[in-house]
């Protein structure tokens, strides 16, 4: 059994308490890309302030939008075969984990009812 530093300690136990064993498949690189965001956070919050990301946030999703954009072009561009390709896939994660939590700072939580979300579901209904 591999030794797990305490942030991998600490995801395993959040994935214990939602059903996911050691077993399952694809959890081990769901706590590596945890554990790496986690290790990445706090330069990632000195280049780029939680009063900087609530701001864009604010204004809309379109600053979002193109910053998510461009590393996917990038990426894209480099291929995945490179590593700076995978770095431009990285940095879309590490986007996305700010505006989920500026998002969650700003509007509040998703809804409680988010994991029973299917596409089938009605947000809108047009009579």
């Amino acid at each position: 059994m591999p030794e797990y530093s305490k942030p991998q300690c600490h995801i395993w136990k959040a994935l214990r308490l939602a059903g996911v064993s050691i077993d399952t498949p694809g959890a081990l690189e769901v706590v590596r890309v945890l554990k790496w965001a986690i290790d990445q956070q706090p330069m990632i919050l000195t280049r780029f302030p939680i009063s900087q990301n609530d701001s864009h946030t604010l204004e809309g999703l379109d600053y979002w939008k193109n910053k998510l954009d461009r590393y996917l072009d990038r990426a894209d561009l480099l291929t995945l075969d490179s590593p700076e390709g995978r770095q431009a896939i990285a940095e879309h994660f590490a986007t996305s984990l700010g505006l989920l939590a500026s998002v969650w700072r700003t509007y509040g939580a998703p809804a409680s009812d988010a994991l029973e979300y299917t596409q089938n579901t009605t947000l809108v209904k047009i009579e």
